[in-house]
């Protein structure tokens, strides 16, 4: 140990010599160790963590593929009674639990605020084996028994300490939930966040209890087979593998699926459709790690940032190498004379591998500090909503451990090979200090120039594959919405229900704010919708449509929306035909309906689409009641990837939250106050939340797109700097071992010019045998990335030659320098060296 010890001292001395050495040596490690830690950092929270509960390896999430014949309320998810098949009848499952996560209001003390709330099962707690920090949490038989009637909660730990500073006291309390009396009869324990390694649930309530916190869903009914709603997690039985457990419970839902053939909601289906449902299954899913949204929006997203960050630390890797390489031929002679005074070759090689290593732990520190700043930098651009994102950007042990390997990895990938090859020099020609006989010289030259090599082939992927996924972003940014300048245009989120207002208040309330928010100065108009447009969400039904015959198999869905009078003029959408809504047709039971384009042209081709008939729904008993009164142009409606949909807008009634939207004729965020104000008049304990231009609910929308981009660019430049350093040291290498060749050169009569197209030449050589390595590689990685890009092939031509021209451009401008320095040479200087 003190031998290793005395080693390190050295190598710290040695390197404190040497300052633009080290410098330029650890500002490349940093920057590769840094990266490769940020990504780590943000997958291992969201993708590779397991729960903290009772033997999470052995939870399963069970959902279905297939078509299901009835209402869709999520991803993933399960009709409750088909929740209770599972628990009842799943063979393989020791115990089932249901869940959905929603908003909902929480009133204390006069004050309402929005918070993250998750109904769930009784057994939730006891199934994952999590204790309260505080009171109970639930259980099957005092939260499980009765529809509506268990009003408790239990709140998130986290939640407690903020919003009750830790009060122990708030056992018995009573809160308001969606302006429902409920009692708090418990906190759950400390570092349990729920299902979700991303958001955390800050209140929890029996599922029983699904009435009082969906409000806004008054057509709603818990025991409805035909509405998927709950998401569901089950706990396997000792001895079963998922592959074991599929089996049963495929039988299982098979048998499932022909009984509800058999129910009165089925008796006008099809033989097609009947036939189609029975090819519905069940999938499981290993849950150890939880299920997230933020996981599956941006699961590939860090898969393809990893293996950038990885080519990165490689280039990283070899330009340390390279510049190690240079720096142990310069070190020969001392080498040299310590092995002449009796010093062992292992002693040298482990000497210098010490310090290689001392080189990538200094940068590994560094890393993960610049890795704590950049995950907090990408964290930022994540929106939460008033949920906390549970994903820290502060490095634990598992994010240190991962940072240390990486170092000791990186140490022995760039120190071994220089190590072994500077401990071996020929003794006789090293002493005799001739320039140009220094011994391994050649062999030195030519293991740089691979790693150069290395480094144009390896740039070139990032330079290729950033290029890509910046002109997919491109190409999804300059899709066009069907709305007019979506900069001006403000959006908010209301949920009246949740305040305990009635269908009627709703519409009292929706339409005064809308007249007040019209009259502000700087607003062209205002109009509001169920569904909030290039967010994600969608409600789609199937419909019947007069004239129109369905095919077996045929998509007869339309994608729904209800709207305000003035929702098409603030948006900026025209009326091609008919009428738009007007307040006449605010009522229960209005039985009109505008279509866009698309719906149109399908269904009724050059005819006018005004005055035909719809109905709601598939089948011969479909009524045809509902009439369409106008045709809009087509726009977006979950997000530029899904283009446009056949959409059908009704007008808005019921006790639904809405989204706002608001046309400014000035600088639109300069409303935000004013709207706020607006709402607050009307009452004050309604929050509004989300509040913010539909350019920005775009740019959220592609927020996955826009971090591969935006990384992706940054580590393509960086990796051709970092390429661009390595071919400069090379040039400047081979430049001052070919002096005395290059003075006799000139001195024969040798131009200028000549002398530099002779170290140019082997500059385009090293970047055309890189760019033959990376120009096949990136176009075999680009199809593994084909389907992140958007209105791009993944072999574009046009994108290739700029990656090209890119780096021979960058490469050029690095050899350039020792080239003109070579051109400069005395010839008489040049040839006194020895």
């Amino acid at each position: 140990m003190s031998g290793i010890a005395s080693d390190v001292r050295f190598a710290i001395r040695t390197l404190r010599r040497s300052p633009l050495f080290t410098g330029v040596a650890l500002l490349s490690l940093t920057l590769g160790t840094g990266a490769n830690t940020a990504i780590f950092s943000l997958m291992d929270q969201l993708m590779l963590r397991h729960l903290p509960v009772k033997n999470p390896e052995q939870l399963v999430m069970l959902y279905q593929q297939g078509p299901h014949n009835g209402n869709n309320m999520g991803y993933r998810m399960q009709s409750y009674p088909i929740y209770q098949d599972f628990q009842q009848k799943g063979a393989p499952l020791s115990e089932v639990i249901c869940r959905r996560v929603m908003g909902a209001s929480v009133s204390m003390e006069g004050q309402t605020e929005l918070v993250r709330a998750e109904v769930v099962s009784g057994n939730f707690f006891t199934m994952l084996g999590v204790k309260p920090a505080l009171g109970r949490v639930f259980n099957s038989q005092e939260d499980d028994q009765v529809f509506g009637g268990h009003p408790v909660v239990v709140l998130g730990y986290d939640y407690w300490m903020s919003r009750f500073v830790g009060d122990r006291g708030v056992i018995g309390k009573k809160i308001l939930v969606n302006n429902f009396p409920m009692t708090i009869v418990g906190v759950s324990a400390a570092g349990f966040a729920g299902l979700d390694p991303a958001l955390a649930a800050q209140i929890r309530v029996p599922i029983m209890m699904t009435k009082a916190m969906t409000p806004e869903w008054p057509w709603h009914d818990p025991g409805d087979r035909r509405v998927r709603w709950v998401q569901v997690f089950g706990r396997l039985k000792p001895g079963y593998t998922i592959e074991s457990a599929a089996g049963p419970l495929k039988v299982l839902f098979t048998q499932i699926r022909q009984y509800e053939t058999t129910l009165p909601g089925a008796k006008d289906w099809s033989a097609f459709s009947r036939e189609r449902f029975m090819t519905g299954t069940v999938l499981l899913e290993q849950a150890a790690t939880g299920y997230s949204d933020l996981r599956r929006s941006f699961s590939t997203a860090l898969v393809v940032l990893m293996g950038m960050v990885g080519l990165v630390l490689l280039i990283a890797c070899a330009n340390v190498a390279n510049l190690l390489v240079a720096r142990a031929v310069a070190r020969q002679k001392e080498i040299a004379v310590r092995l002449a005074v009796g010093a062992s070759r292992w002693q040298l090689t482990r000497q210098l591998l010490v310090e290689s290593l001392v080189l990538a732990m200094t940068g590994g520190l560094c890393g993960v500090l610049l890795a704590s700043w950049l995950t907090r930098a990408l964290l930022a651009l994540i929106p939460s909503e008033g949920s906390p994102l549970l994903i820290k950007p502060e490095p634990d042990l598992r994010v240190l451990l991962f940072a240390l390997g990486v170092s000791l990895l990186t140490g022995l990938v760039f120190g071994l090979a220089p190590a072994l090859r500077a401990s071996r020099p020929d003794l006789w020609s090293t002493l005799k200090d001739v320039v140009g006989s220094v011994s391994g010289a050649g062999s030195a030259v030519f293991m740089r120039k691979g790693l150069v090599t290395a480094q144009v082939a390896l740039s070139f992927l990032l330079l290729f594959g950033a290029g890509l996924f910046v002109r997919s972003l491109q190409n999804l940014q300059g899709t066009d919405t069907g709305f007019e300048q979506i900069d001006n245009l403000v959006t908010f989120r209301l949920a009246p229900a949740m305040n305990g207002y009635s269908v009627e208040r709703v519409e009292q309330f929706y339409t005064s704010l809308l007249d007040n928010i019209r009259a502000l100065p700087g607003v062209k108009e205002a109009g509001a919708a169920r569904v909030a447009i290039l967010s994600g969400d969608e409600w789609d039904s199937s419909i019947s449509v007069e004239g129109h015959k369905a095919k077996d198999g045929e998509d007869m869905q339309a994608f729904m929306n209800s709207v305000t009078p003035g929702y098409f003029e603030a948006m900026g959408v025209p009326l091609i035909e008919g009428r738009p809504f007007d307040r006449r047709d605010l009522r229960k039971d209005a039985k009109v309906a505008i279509v866009n384009q698309k719906f149109a042209q399908h269904y009724f081709g050059g005819r006018s689409a005004v005055g035909r008939r719809l109905g709601r729904g598939s089948g011969p008993q479909t009524k045809l009641e509902i009439e369409i009164v106008g045709v809009v142009e087509d726009s977006l409606y979950e997000g530029p990837r899904d283009g446009v949909h056949r959409q059908m807008f009704v007008p808005m009634w019921g006790n639904n939250g809405a989204a706002f939207y608001v046309r400014a004729r000035r600088d639109s965020r300069g409303l935000f106050n004013d709207l706020r104000r607006q709402v607050q008049r009307l009452d004050a304990a309604m929050p509004a939340y989300e509040m913010k231009t539909v350019a920005a609910q775009l740019d959220e929308t592609l927020l996955s797109e826009r971090l591969i981009a935006l990384l992706s660019a940054g580590f393509g430049l960086l990796a051709t700097m970092l390429a661009a350093i390595g071919l400069y040291g090379v040039m400047g290498f081979v430049v001052a071992r070919r002096t005395k060749e290059l003075g006799l050169r000139m001195a024969l009569g040798a131009q200028p010019g000549s002398v530099m197209w002779l170290v140019m030449r082997e500059v385009l050589v090293l970047v055309a045998i890189g760019l033959a390595i990376g120009l096949p590689a990136a176009m075999a990685l680009a199809r593994l990335v084909s389907t992140q890009l958007y209105g791009v092939k993944p072999h574009d031509p046009l994108m290739a030659a700029v990656s090209i021209l890119l780096l021979a451009s960058v490469a050029c401008a690095a050899g350039l320098i020792p080239a003109r320095r070579a051109a400069r040479l005395d010839p008489i200087i040049a040839l006194r060296q020895e």
